[in-house]
C-alpha cells in the first residue's frame, strides 16, 4: 500500500497537472463540446462525453507516441472514440446482456449462491439500477459480506440491504413492470427538490447533508469529486460552498445574492441557480440529482461546463453567466487559505 505522504504528494501534482492541462484546452473546449452534442443529441450526454474525452486526453498525454501536436484533431478524434466504445458496449449489452453471474470468480466457493441471480442472469444488466446490479453480483458472485460491499459501494449495510431486497424483488417482477420500475429510479422527485430548495433559502447546511445517502457523491463537474459524510472534504464541504460560497476567493468572485429554482431540462427535473452581480441576476450553475429511498445519493454542478450553461440558457430562455472550467486558484494546483 502507498504510504499516505506519498499518496498526497500525487494527488497535489495530480491536482496542479490537471489544472495547468484545463487551462491549455479552454479555447478547444467549445468545439469539443458541440461535436459532443451533435454526436450525442442531449446537453448532459454531450457534458458526460466531453469530460470522458478529456480524462482520457489526459491519461494519455505523457505516454502518447508520438508526442501530441494537433490538440483539437486529437481531442475530436478521442471523442469519436469514446462514443463509438460506448455505442459498442450498449449494443453489446443488449445482445449478451451479462454473463451468468455463478460463472464468474469469486474468492471463495459459494455452494448456496442464490439461483436468482443464475436464472436472470440473461436479464440483469437491464432489468436492475446500477446500485442494485452491483450489490447483487458482489453477493451473489463474489460471497462479500454486506460490509464489505458498503465500503466498496461507499454507502451503508442498510442501503445495500434495501439494494439487495429491490434487485431480487425486480428480478421477480414480470419483465414488463420490472422495465417500468427501472426506469423510474435514479430521478429525482418535485418533493425532494422542494426539500432541498427550502433548506438552501433558509441557509440550512445541516438540513442539506440530512437529505444525503451516508455514502452519497457531489461533484463539480470537471473540478472535484466528493464523497461520503466528513464534515471535512466529504460532500458537507460541498453542500457549505453551495449555500455560503466561497467566501476566500478574490472580491471579484463574489456575489450579492442567490436563489434556486427548479425546471426541466431535457426531461429531466433540476435545479438552477439564479446569481445576483452588480445588480444583474443570471444563471450560473444547474446541478443534478440522483435519488435513492428518497434521498440525494448524487449532485453534480455545472459551473465550471460554460458550454452546458450556454445550452441550458438557449433551452430555459435565462440569461447566463459563465466562462471559466475551474475553480480559480492563486496558481494551478495552489489553493486559497480558508
Amino acid at each position: 500500500m502507498p504510504e499516505p505522504e506519498a499518496e498526497r504528494v500525487l494527488a497535489d501534482d495530480l491536482r496542479t497537472a490537471w489544472h495547468r492541462y484545463v487551462d491549455l484546452l479552454a479555447p478547444l473546449r467549445p468545439a469539443l463540446f458541440a461535436y459532443c452534442r451533435r454526436l450525442t443529441g442531449n446537453v448532459w450526454d454531450a457534458e458526460d462525453l466531453a469530460q470522458d474525452t478529456l480524462l482520457r486526453v489526459f491519461g494519455q498525454w505523457g505516454v502518447a507516441e508520438p508526442q501530441i501536436r494537433d490538440l483539437r484533431s486529437y481531442l475530436l478524434r478521442t471523442a469519436t472514440n469514446v462514443w463509438i466504445d460506448l455505442r459498442r458496449r450498449r449494443e453489446t449489452e443488449a445482445r449478451a446482456p451479462l454473463a451468468d453471474p455463478a460463472a464468474m470468480p469469486s474468492a471463495a466457493p459459494a455452494p448456496d449462491a442464490s439461483s436468482d441471480v443464475r436464472d436472470a442472469g440473461a436479464r440483469l444488466l437491464q432489468r436492475l439500477a446500477p446500485r442494485e446490479r452491483a450489490a447483487l453480483v458482489l453477493k451473489e458472485a463474489f460471497d462479500m459480506t454486506l460490509e464489505e460491499i458498503a465500503t466498496l459501494l461507499a454507502t451503508t449495510t442498510g442501503a445495500v440491504k434495501s439494494a439487495l431486497h429491490r434487485g431480487r424483488a425486480s428480478l421477480r417482477e414480470p419483465e414488463e413492470a420490472a422495465d417500468a420500475s427501472a426506469c423510474r429510479r435514479g430521478a429525482p422527485s418535485p418533493e425532494l427538490l422542494d426539500r432541498f430548495i427550502d433548506h438552501y433559502s433558509r441557509r440550512d447546511v445541516n438540513g442539506l447533508v440530512a437529505l444525503m445517502l451516508e455514502g452519497a457523491s457531489a461533484e463539480n463537474v470537471g473540478n472535484s469529486f466528493h464523497v461520503g459524510l466528513d464534515p471535512v472534504a466529504g460532500v458537507p464541504r460541498f453542500l457549505e460552498k453551495v449555500v455560503h460560497g466561497h467566501p476566500e476567493w478574490p472580491a471579484e468572485f463574489l456575489y450579492e445574492s442567490a436563489r434556486l429554482v427548479r425546471v426541466e431540462v431535457e426531461g429531466e427535473p433540476v435545479l438552477l441557480a439564479l446569481v445576483t452581480r452588480r445588480g444583474r441576476e443570471k444563471l450560473e450553475v444547474a446541478l443534478r440529482f440522483d435519488e435513492e429511498d428518497g434521498r440525494i445519493a448524487r449532485i453534480r454542478a455545472y459551473g465550471f461546463c460554460p458550454e452546458t450553461m450556454r445550452a441550458i440558457g438557449e433551452l430555459t430562455g435565462l440569461p447566463v453567466r459563465t466562462g471559466i472550467y475551474r475553480a480559480p486558484t492563486p496558481a494551478p494546483g495552489a489553493r486559497w487559505p480558508e
